[in-house]
């Protein structure tokens, strides 16, 4: 009882914690507290460097006390940065909302999913959590849509304040929901390992599982794709010469084609390997940005929809692969050791796309996200021919 209950509520949270029409406002609002754009990119540094220092403590501490504590007080570090960014005028201030919101991504990184999992484990229904995962997406990808309608339509009718206003009560309904979850009994027991031969377990887990390191790869050249993708196609479109009446349609297009892949990379994954769907993925992906970035203009809009419509199966696959192979005692440890790894490819990839689009044009950075993207698949084949 109690872990079906975990699963529906996990759900209710997912669509409360993801309903923040502050989002689709949010550089307005920064820079009429007098943020420019360097501050904004130094704030995002404090977000990376947060995430780095914290992401697999926290997946650590999931596995020793306990999924819930860290849910909880990651939904509430979020709730405080939108309580410092109501107030905040000030550099350190919008420095300080988003290491709240960094630590609080970084305590849910990991825990959320191992409770996900735990709880299916626990009625047996363990093979559905890449269903549920991509169900999850689904719900976020909705609730992403409202609050951005809803946000545009409040932005130009009353002050840009009430959004943030929402988007602090959204996520304290959240929050509420949090304690409503319930830790549930583990397999295996993870008092026999200390937090630092938790730490060598999971790197001796990554060592023994070549080919699902592969797919995470894999998994992280696309996700890192689309979230550059989605961070700048703002200012694709401006270059495209698309009128920014479009821009409020543009937006909820690509949450919701993000959804059918989402739903469907469960039974996908059923009649094909993942690393074989992945490889399609990038593929496509791969085709897709170098047509938006040849052909600037409604052409490689749809090319970037097309891009995204593909992407939307990435996190069901890697999240599954990596679940169902994890042991239950280092589960959200091993989940941060993925999200590590993210971060810090993050960080090269940014700087070379952020360089390129700088030096050059954004459709050059798109250009530079095609070739990265396919980077994994090319090496493979050439260790494959040397062998």
């Amino acid at each position: 009882m109690r872990a079906k209950r975990n699963i529906k509520t996990l759900y209710v949270i997912s669509f409360f914690f993801s309903l923040i029409p502050a989002y689709v406002i949010e550089r307005l609002f920064w820079e009429m507290r007098g943020m420019s754009v360097l501050d904004v990119v130094l704030t995002e540094v404090i977000f990376g460097a947060v995430m780095l220092l914290m992401e697999v403590p926290s997946g650590v501490l999931a596995d020793r006390i306990g999924r819930k504590p860290l849910i909880v007080t990651g939904v509430l570090f979020e709730g405080l940065m939108f309580a410092i960014l109501l107030t905040a005028d000030s550099f350190w201030q919008f420095g300080l909302a988003i290491a709240f919101a960094a630590a609080g991504a970084a305590l849910l990184s990991g825990a959320e999913n191992a409770l996900l999992y735990d709880s299916l484990a626990a009625v047996n229904r363990e093979e559905r959590f890449d269903w549920h995962i991509g169900r999850l997406q689904a719900v976020r990808m909705v609730s992403l849509f409202i609050a951005a309608m809803s946000g545009s339509f409040l932005a130009v009718r009353v002050s840009l304040e009430v959004n943030y206003w929402l988007s602090l009560s959204s996520t304290l309904i959240a929050f509420l929901l949090t304690f409503l979850l319930k830790d549930v009994e583990r397999k295996g027991d993870e008092s026999e390992f200390t937090m630092a031969g938790q730490v060598i377990e999971a790197v001796r887990f990554f060592k023994k599982q070549p080919a699902l390191v592969y797919v995470l790869i894999l998994g992280i050249t696309v996700g890192l794709a689309a979230g550059f993708v989605e961070e700048f196609w703002q200012l694709y479109l401006v270059d495209a010469g698309i009128s920014i009446s479009f821009f409020g349609l543009f937006y909820g297009v690509i949450l919701i084609v993000q959804i059918p892949g989402a739903l469907a990379a469960h039974s996908l994954r059923k009649r094909f390997e993942r690393g074989m769907l992945l490889k399609g993925v990038i593929l496509t992906g791969a085709a897709a940005l170098i047509l938006s970035a040849v052909q600037v203009n409604w052409l490689g809009a749809a090319a970037i929809i097309f891009f995204l419509l593909a992407a939307g199966m990435t996190e069901p696959l890697i999240m599954g692969a990596l679940h169902e192979k994890a042991d239950s005692r280092i589960r959200a440890t091993i989940e941060s050791f993925q999200s590590f790894v993210f971060n810090a490819v993050l960080i090269g990839a940014g700087t070379g796309f952020g360089y390129i689009a700088t030096r050059f044009t954004l459709a050059s950075g798109f250009l530079f996200l095609a070739v990265f993207s396919v980077v994994p698949l090319v090496l493979r084949t050439l260790i494959k021919l040397n062998r």
